[in-house]
């Protein structure tokens, strides 16, 4: 016997007692009644309709199944688009349903889901009496923040969880009891479903964000459009048997049910049913906007309770006579087709538990992405196209889809990691491989707002309109954009607060830097007498000096740069560079004054040791001579070399990525064996070990004798 036989209809479906009122949907239940009511009397059933008490409860709120308040930790915790709750003056709203018609644009909305927006909501509205007209009764889930007294919060989250195993112990009896299965039947379900397909989900968050973005601007035909591109993905052979979806209208020469009605609510799809009849005002609203709050407010509804209490206006007799128009009307309102009473029963059931366990941990983090704006939130940054305008001609003419933070934050593996520039979203899976700061600096940054350490590294424009035309895939929403001010300095883009303390230690370093250079002087001053033939020049032993500086401060900025970010990494960069550029004109001068020199006569010791330290002498100046031209190689391939804005051919930007990325491989490894290897035996033996021999090592080479 299938479930059609066991309900055949919506008014006979439960199981009766034969003695009493009471009715249950299961027969193990009903047995257990009449043995403890009943006792000694035989089994016996009736056919029964869904008792009142059941519909009481189906009908409730979720979280009232817990507790009529709901704290603040639950409302934060719903703050996606699907599953969108705000607080308002002491109430909770689920408004993912209201968003899209909502008169200023659903991202407004989007932006305090999971909040408390009373604040701006009274300063907007005057109340919240308005809001309660445009939404429907089951938006209102309960009373914000729970007695204290009765309940903890954490004790409220604990009955959650309770009632969680509850409904799902619940939703496997009843599907014992049928052959059929329950399938989402909105999109909205369908996003909240934690076992849709991963690729799915994100092909329709995808649009869901192109149709809010053209809501907001009020474009509802591309809204509409989207709404087409939404159902031909779902209408797909593989897609179409994971949902219940109604794609397109049922026959609707017996009637319009107000079930269908419902479905119409939005800007771009807008029924309402009036006084028995239903009418499409879609194209009413488009020519129309000044109405559109006041026909909106009962989309997908029966407005026959608001007809003529306001004449002249929507909707009254007045109003239908001068606006509306013979090929609105779509027809006569008609019966509710049947329902089977146990799909019902597991919709609700569905529904309850979707609530209850809100939207996963990683789309809650994904979701305050939004809210996240690098570096200083409210210091205007200069605006990269006013100082790149050849980036303008990259996407002029192009219509980029839109993404919002939340959506940016979930692709974060190799296949697809996409990265937040200047507003923009790009996919770096082009770029791994070839980047020459490696892939690990990329993947550790995907899914986040890059531009701060994106003008870190100054790029040039070069870089950029090659990043723009190959890796450019959208841009963000505008309710998401950081402000960028054409009037600001290129340092706030990364610059930080300094605080009263920096500065006055940055004042500091600077009058350190010049007593030591003034002591210097001084001393150079002093020590002027001329030196042996047989001996290092002063001139070579200056030198040697300056040498020994340069070579700890290009380490050390390179280290500092390393532990760093924002303004400072900046800082310690430009300073490493000016250092390995002043090393390779002191390594140039080092070299023309040792040919005129003269040379000291070697310390004694065993052969294979004066070898080593010979050839320790001649890899440093190969080092000093690497170093710096392996940066440089890096920045010409960079920012210099001919690449396709100039041949006309892409491989040449392949083959400058190759060579700018070889080259600061190179730069890093030489680096690393100055710092811990040359360095190590130079000080600990070279000087070090012949110092401890009593031998006048520093005299050997100081300018100050």
């Amino acid at each position: 016997m299938g479930p059609s036989d066991m309900h055949p209809s919506a008014c006979d479906a439960f199981f009766g007692c034969g003695y009493c009122s009471e009715a249950y949907p299961d027969e193990k239940q009903l047995s257990v009644h009449i043995k403890m009511q009943h006792e000694g009397q035989k089994y016996l059933s009736v056919p029964a309709p869904l008792p009142s008490r059941e519909q009481r409860l189906l009908h409730q709120p979720s979280a009232a199944a817990i507790s009529k308040d709901i704290p603040l930790s639950e409302v934060n915790r719903h703050c996606t688009p699907e599953d969108c709750w705000v607080a308002l003056n002491g109430k909770v709203y689920d408004l993912s349903e209201f968003m899209d018609r909502h008169p200023g644009g659903p991202t407004t909305i989007l932006s305090w889901a999971g909040k408390d927006a009373s604040k701006l909501f009274n300063e907007i509205h005057k109340g919240v009496k308005k809001i309660d007209s445009y939404l429907r009764p089951e938006a209102l889930l309960g009373n914000l923040g729970v007695d204290e007294s009765l309940m903890s919060d954490e004790f409220w989250h604990t009955l959650r969880e309770a009632r969680i195993v509850e409904i799902r112990e619940e939703i496997d009896r009843v599907l014992s009891q049928t052959s059929s299965t329950h399938k989402a039947d909105s999109i909205q379900r369908l996003l909240q479903d934690k076992i849709l397909d991963s690729g799915l989900k994100t092909k329709l968050q995808r649009l869901e964000t192109q149709k809010r973005v053209a809501l907001d601007s009020e474009e509802y035909d591309k809204a509409a459009g989207v709404k087409k591109e939404i159902e031909k993905l779902l209408a797909a052979q593989d897609v179409a048997h994971l949902h219940e979806v109604p794609l397109e209208s049922k026959n609707l020469s017996g009637g319009i049910p107000l079930s269908e009605v419902a479905r119409h609510n939005k800007p771009h799809d807008c029924w309402i049913a009036i006084n028995r009849s239903v009418y499409d005002l879609t194209d009413f609203l488009m020519q129309h906007p000044e109405q559109r709050n006041s026909i909106l407010a009962w989309a997908g509804r029966d407005a026959s309770a608001m007809w003529d209490k306001i004449p002249g206006r929507f909707p009254s007799k007045q109003w239908m006579e001068f606006f509306m128009r013979p090929e609105a009307k779509m027809g006569e309102v008609g019966e509710e087709p049947e329902k089977d009473p146990v799909m019902e029963q597991l919709k609700q059931l569905h529904d309850e538990l979707r609530r209850l366990e809100g939207p996963s941990k990683a789309d809650i983090e994904a979701a305050k992405t939004s809210v996240k704006v690098p570096g200083k939130t409210d210091a205007p940054t200069l605006s990269e196209e006013s100082r790149f305008p050849k980036l303008a001609q990259i996407s002029a003419g192009k219509e980029l889809p839109f993404f919002t933070r939340a959506e940016v934050a979930k692709h974060t593996s190799s296949e697809e990691p996409y990265m937040i520039i200047h507003n923009r979203v790009y996919n770096l899976k082009p770029l791994l491989g070839s980047h020459p700061g490696g892939d690990d600096i990329l993947l550790s940054k995907a899914g986040t707002d890059c531009t701060k350490d994106f003008e870190v590294f100054e790029h040039s424009e070069k870089a950029r309109v090659q990043r723009d035309r190959d890796l450019l895939v959208g841009q963000l929403v505008l309710a998401e954009n950081t402000d960028w001010s054409a009037d600001a300095q290129v340092s706030q883009v990364v610059g930080e607060e300094v605080s009263e303390l920096m500065r006055y230690m940055k004042y500091k370093v600077t009058d350190v830097a010049l007593l030591a250079v003034g002591w210097y002087v001084y001393k150079t001053l002093q020590n002027r007498k001329p030196l042996s033939q047989f001996t290092y020049s002063r001139a070579l032993r200056h030198l040697h000096l300056i040498m020994a500086v340069g070579i700890f401060g290009a380490v050390g900025t390179a280290q500092a740069a390393a532990n760093t970010e924002g303004q400072t990494r900046k800082q310690m960069l430009w300073w490493h560079k000016q250092s390995g550029l002043a090393m390779l004109v002191a390594l140039i001068l080092r070299v023309f004054f040792r040919l005129k020199s003269g040379i000291p006569p070697r310390f004694p010791g065993n052969p294979l040791v004066q070898m080593i330290e010979t050839q320790s002498l001649r890899a440093f100046y190969l080092l000093a001579l690497m170093l710096p031209m392996s940066g440089i190689a890096n920045e010409y391939f960079l920012k210099w070399a001919p690449g396709s804005d100039r041949t006309g051919n892409a491989e040449d930007d392949k083959r400058n990525d190759r060579l700018a990325k070889q080259s600061v491989d190179a730069h890093k490894l030489l680096g690393k064996f100055l710092q811990y290897a040359w360095l190590p035996f130079h000080l600990g033996y070279t000087t070090l070990y012949h110092y401890s021999q009593g031998r006048g090592v520093v005299r050997k080479v100081s300018p100050f004798i």
